[in-house]
């Protein structure tokens, strides 16, 4: 058998193993095609036959989130009409990977212009946690979290401005890294927010990120012995206390770091409290996302958008302009001042549970006063991380009290990505959790504090 016979069968294989993975019933798809799947693969063989290079992530099978340009799919930006023709080609992360030989399953949901974190409109429209159906799944990535899961996607793209990659990550029980703003090109994405938004991917474990990630060319440092790291534990705000044995999944997790050789420390960070502080003050967000719509897509804005989006649509309309400078300015100043807290506090990463609540049913948010609470409080641990130009990673740690998973959120200044993934790898590899075996919390993590 040739190479590039054994190059066809392994794409078509993986075709298909994609295809059959695919539980319609969790919805982790806004698009979502059998035959393009199989006609993309034909595609690629040919190419491959008339001699060109497989490439570094040949086969691999990548679902791209719906707020990302993808050629020959219709990109809604989380809605159900087609955005503006320029939205319809590949985004420039969508062409890298396609360079490189992926295989892409489709469009995956998310919320209109993917502005809330619950992972379902208010009126219930969105995946279902693949652990639990009747529960949400986080978001805004919310589909690409689910197509993990499912199998239907060995990679998912995803973007995050307050914690939209982690959250869904967290909740689902998968990983999700999100790369510092700007790190990859956000050309060809809907923004959000220009100020925050970053592109990432999630993957079933950080070994298989890392791996992907190589074969992107990517730099790939080696997992460090955790011996004589010093692990950084925030134990004041923005931290609150989370929902039944999220805290004690938390509390496992820190030890088996501690068995394993890892120094734990509590400290305090101002710039983290402040980020918190001016993220739930209101932020940037909404005001980016309103001047974009009143620019570039007019014919979206000038209508009624799906609540809460409209209410926050109207609140960032009559933003003076002096306050969104303030807070603009103050973003900047934590992001500078924040590039070396991690030093100055005297560890080298910092730790926090992901999201400090258990995903909440449908029916728990069926108002929009539930909504809101939960939706502001889902972001707790992953919202001031953008606003201080963080890279961040969300691996599974453990259970809470109600079987859901819960994530262990690794953070450092951007420009450390590469570090950053090693570092998760070398945890990965020596929590006593896996996905999909429940273990018992109990005891307390012995944890030195900074003066």
């Amino acid at each position: 058998m040739t190479d590039t016979q054994t190059a066809g069968e392994t794409l078509l294989e993986k075709t298909e193993a994609a295809i059959a993975a695919h539980q319609p019933a969790w919805n982790a798809y806004a698009q979502w095609s059998p035959q393009r799947l199989r006609e993309q693969a034909s595609s690629r063989m040919t190419d491959v036959k008339n001699g060109a290079a497989p490439g570094a992530l040949y086969g691999v099978s990548v679902s791209v989130k719906d707020n990302m340009g993808l050629d020959g799919w219709t990109m809604c930006g989380g809605g159900d009409t087609p955005l503006p023709n320029i939205w319809q080609k590949d985004a420039a992360i969508v062409a890298r990977l396609r360079r490189a030989g992926a295989l892409f399953t489709g469009l995956t949901y998310t919320v209109p212009f993917c502005f809330t974190s619950l992972g379902v409109t208010l009126d219930g429209i969105g995946p279902c946690n693949p652990h639990d159906i009747t529960r949400v799944c986080g978001g805004s990535s919310s589909g690409a979290a689910v197509s993990v899961v499912e199998g239907s996607a060995q990679l998912a793209l995803g973007s995050d401005t307050a914690g939209s990659i982690r959250v869904p990550a967290a909740l689902c029980g998968v990983v999700g890294l999100k790369l510092g703003t700007g790190y990859w090109s956000g050309a060809g994405m809907l923004p959000l927010s220009p100020h925050l938004d970053s592109l990432g991917l999630l993957a079933s474990s950080v070994k298989t990120l890392a791996q992907n990630l190589d074969a992107l060319g990517e730099p790939r440092l080696p997992a460090p012995s955790l011996s004589g790291l010093r692990l950084g534990v925030l134990n004041s705000a923005p931290r609150v206390t989370g929902d039944p044995g999220i805290d004690e999944a938390f509390d496992q997790a820190l030890r088996d770091l501690e068995t394993a050789g890892a120094k734990l420390i509590t400290i305090d960070l101002p710039e983290a409290a402040e980020a918190d502080t001016l993220f739930r003050s209101g932020g940037l967000v909404a005001a980016d996302l309103e001047a974009f719509l009143t620019r570039h897509l007019s014919d979206w804005r000038n209508k009624q958008l799906t609540a809460p989006l409209d209410d926050a649509m109207r609140r960032a309309a009559a933003l003076p302009l002096e306050e969104y400078a303030r807070r603009l300015v103050c973003r900047r100043s934590l992001a500078r001042r924040s590039s070396s807290a991690l030093k100055r506090t005297g560890v080298d990463v910092l730790l926090m549970p992901t999201t400090p609540l258990t995903p909440p049913r449908r029916d728990e948010i069926a108002s929009p006063e539930a909504y809101a609470v939960a939706d502001e409080r889902i972001l707790r641990h992953a919202g001031f991380i953008n606003y201080l130009d963080w890279c961040a990673l969300s691996l599974p740690a453990g259970k809470d009290a109600a079987g859901m998973p819960v994530g262990l959120q690794l953070a450092m200044p951007a420009g450390r990505e590469a570090q950053l993934v090693a570092l998760a790898e070398a945890c990965e590899a020596s929590l006593a959790f896996s996905p999909g075996s429940p273990r018992t919390n109990s005891g307390q993590a012995q944890i030195t504090a900074t003066s």
